[in-house]
């Protein structure tokens, strides 16, 4: 097949598509970076009860420690983790995210796999690094809005910096 005839067929498959169709893949993956921005908005300024809305109404949360909860109990394990800082993180603290990659499985249904650095003052007051981690999640659309259905933190790096 010619370059000309490939990228002609390939045009075609692409702009015969109902234009609805092509907007809802951009609608979805911005509701996507949307829930995966608010769920560090929402551990950074301490709002539990938010952070446990982002989940399904049977979300499986499994922490970087290995801790499980599902649903609106999630408010209750960030909480406690939160509250007890077992490894002495400084405030204000927060997160950054990147490598965001989405794959849709359906209309409703979508896997997401990402990175997040948690960032804390350093001794000078800088912002460094703190802990990094790497997301696995399904996700899954209730009431017309994406939610987690499920998110698993793998810690990558576990050290507090600067402490």
């Amino acid at each position: 097949m010619s370059r000309l005839a490939f990228f002609g067929a390939l045009a075609l498959l692409v702009f015969t598509q109902p234009a609805e169709a092509q907007r809802n893949e951009v609608a979805d993956r911005a509701a996507i970076h949307a829930l995966m921005v608010e769920y560090g908005t929402t551990l950074d300024s301490r709002d539990f009860d938010g952070f446990a809305r982002l989940f399904g109404d049977d979300g499986l949360y499994v922490a970087g420690n290995g801790s499980e909860t599902r649903g609106p109990a999630a408010a209750d394990l960030l909480r406690t983790l939160f509250e007890a800082n077992a490894q002495g993180f400084r405030q204000p603290n927060f997160h950054l995210f990147f490598n965001e990659v989405v794959t849709f499985e359906g209309p409703d249904r979508a896997r997401a796999n990402s990175m997040s650095l948690f960032m804390v003052p350093g001794p000078d007051g800088r912002p460094v690094a703190a802990m990094s981690a790497r997301y696995e999640d399904e996700l899954v659309r209730e009431d017309d809005r994406w939610r987690f259905a499920r998110r698993v933190v793998r810690p990558i790096t576990n050290t507090p910096a600067g402490n």
